[in-house]
């Protein structure tokens, strides 16, 4: 149980984004769709897109005071009951945004935060984000009290009052939760590591699907595997559990492992990443990537990219890796992709058609002798 009151459906969203003036309209429309995914994956329809171009987000309110009151006004109009800023708002611009329009105001973190929840299904992933709010949550309280203390001093003097020690009590309540979380982690982790030694013990080699959400990483696990269990749906963070299954390649001489972990994401949130570290480990102490690629997706490059820099992040980009362009059925000119991207020296694939899988078998087979 997070510690926001659970929203109402997101029925009806304004979306909002601030670009450097010289990002082209027709690219930053193009971020926006991912928010929109983001909107129906939470299972709510965007009924407003906004850009504002500005050097850089207000320190006040992210977005500029007139297209604040903008906003509140078209809110009212649409009859919105969201408005979502396609970014990470600092907490005196939480505060400000909050004050000026009347409705629930989230930025990026906090929506994909509640996908998470949404889609969480194991106590370990619960856990994580329940820490990964509540750190996100922390600092906010440090706004809500200059917030109170300009409210009772006028120019932002820090008074004390029962509001602030109130504030105090939360912030330290918010504090033992967080080291209370950490160490039930902290013991999965250890479970966790232990069952990787077991298997590298018994002679299993684990080989991970990562790449970016919803390119297809637990249907190639359910069909490869014959993992019937394994939860696909055309939803973003549909996977946040890593799941294992046994793959049968004829004259290998050890058993392998294909385990399906959580999609990554441009802009990933640092809470996020640091919270999930003990889900991402999988990745980490693999002894094979296999990166899944939308082929079908036109934001191709600058997701391959994306990939590439959180594995970097991972500390795993010297590992063996295999690259999947996934979805290869619904790209026109294939021949075209591939050699666009011979350099990666993908494997064409299409889980739906079920072709490319003993291709894949063999690249793992090479790679794990």
């Amino acid at each position: 149980m997070l510690l926001y009151s659970p929203l109402q459906p997101l029925n009806r969203a304004i979306i909002v984004d601030v670009i450097p003036p010289e990002v082209r309209k027709e690219d930053a429309m193009l971020h926006l769709k991912e928010l929109e995914r983001l909107i129906e994956t939470y299972g709510g329809i965007t009924v407003l897109k906004i850009i504002q171009k500005r050097g850089h987000p207000s320190p006040r309110t992210y977005i500029g005071t007139g297209k604040m009151a903008e906003i509140s006004q078209l809110q009212k109009e649409l009859k919105a009951n969201v408005v979502v800023i396609n970014g990470f708002v600092k907490p005196n611009q939480f505060h400000n945004l909050t004050l000026a329009i009347d409705c629930e105001v989230l930025d990026r973190f906090e929506l994909i935060l509640r996908i998470f929840e949404k889609h969480a299904k194991t106590e370990k992933a619960k856990q994580q984000i329940r820490l990964a709010y509540l750190r996100y949550e922390f600092p906010r309280l440090f706004s809500k009290q200059a917030g109170h203390a300009q409210q009772r001093g006028g120019s932002g003097t820090v008074t004390r009052g029962k509001g602030e020690t109130l504030l105090q009590v939360k912030r330290e309540h918010l504090r033992n939760q967080i080291k209370e979380i950490e160490k039930k982690l902290e013991t999965i982790q250890k479970v966790s590591a232990n069952q990787r030694y077991q298997r590298k013990r018994h002679g299993f080699a684990t080989a991970s699907l990562v790449g970016y959400t919803n390119s297809g990483k637990s249907t190639i696990l359910r069909e490869i595997t014959n993992k019937k269990n394994a939860y696909v749906a055309d939803k973003l963070f549909a996977t946040l559990e890593t799941k294992l299954g046994k793959i049968y390649i004829e004259n290998l001489h050890q058993p392998v492992l294909l385990a399906d972990t959580i999609g990554f994401i441009k802009n990933l949130p640092p809470l996020l990443f640091e919270s999930f570290i003990t889900t991402l480990e999988e990745v980490t102490e693999s002894e094979l990537l296999i990166h899944v690629i939308d082929a079908s997706d036109p934001e191709i490059e600058e997701k391959i990219e994306t990939v590439a820099h959180i594995l970097h992040e991972l500390k795993c980009d010297g590992k063996p890796i295999i690259t999947v362009f996934n979805k290869i059925d619904l790209v026109k000119n294939p021949k075209a992709l591939l050699k666009r991207f011979a350099h990666l020296n993908p494997i064409p694939f299409s889980a739906i058609e079920h072709n490319g899988f003993e291709n894949l078998k063999q690249s793992i087979k090479k790679k794990l002798t």
